[in-house]
């Protein structure tokens, strides 16, 4: 009975992990991907790491299980969910230039999330996202899993009191992509809108309403078809940006 347990803990604490990686990572972890194609990678995942990675020994009680596991469970969740938070941010500078551009009213069922979002954001979200595979970025989450359990040994996670701190520079790091990402677009609309209003006091006759939110859209539309080429660049430094947020996350539990 013990050599049973041995043996099955091990792959139970493994298969924990992992299932929390893949069900919140970018891409895999979406809501277009079907639940039995996310069990299937889960189990097959689990079962290649189980044969390899340390463990620490079964529990002894019920409750000591029930910790385990949901370290195991969270650990999971944290490693794939920060790499969603900055996929976010895509999402986020899309809303933006959506807004700047006139194409805030234009919203659509945004298959992923189930819910409105912009047409903009939608568009970079789908770019990025084939640049992100192009590049093996979603590489990053299975070395991540694997370097999560030579830090921190199957079944051994526990909840650290700083975990707090990685989620509120995953969220910060997110607001200042996002920022980053949209800035030429809202930018351009700024010197847009500037130049509209010295033309509206020069020439009052001419209705700047009129003219100004067709303008705004071609130059918006203009600078993003323009900033497209930087995208494989920008995606680099979004894949750096989720490694050392992950690095940082498995310090704060490897303590």
């Amino acid at each position: 009975m013990d050599g049973w347990l041995r043996t099955v803990f091990p792959f139970f604490w493994v298969l924990l992990r992992t299932s929390g990686v893949l069900m919140t990572a970018p891409v895999v972890g979406t809501r277009y991907v079907p639940w039995t194609v996310k069990v299937a990678i889960s189990l097959a995942t689990g079962y290649i790491l189980w044969s390899f990675v340390p463990a620490v020994d079964h529990p002894g009680t019920l409750e000591e299980m029930a910790v385990r596991s949901a370290g195991e469970v969270i650990l999971g969740l944290f490693l794939g969910f920060i790499g969603t938070i900055m996929m976010a941010a895509i999402e986020t500078a899309g809303h933006l230039a959506d807004m700047e551009v006139g194409f805030g009213l234009a919203n659509v069922v945004d298959p992923q999330y189930g819910q409105p979002s912009p047409l903009l954001g939608i568009l970079k979200y789908l770019l990025v996202t084939l640049m992100f595979l192009a590049i093996d970025g979603h590489h990053i989450f299975i070395r991540a899993l694997y370097d999560s359990f030579v830090l921190v040994p199957a079944g051994g996670a526990t909840i650290p009191s700083s975990w707090a701190q990685v989620g509120i520079m995953a969220v910060s790091k997110m607001m200042w992509t996002a920022l980053i990402l949209s800035c030429p677009v809202w930018a351009s609309a700024l010197i847009v809108d500037i130049t509209l209003g010295m033309i509206a006091r020069s020439v009052p006759q001419l209705n700047v309403f009129v003219v100004g939110m067709p303008l705004k859209t071609l130059v918006g539309l203009g600078i993003i078809s323009a900033s497209v080429t930087f995208y494989g660049v920008f995606t680099k430094d979004l894949v750096l940006s989720i490694k050392n947020l992950i690095d940082g996350l498995l310090g704060v539990f490897a303590r």
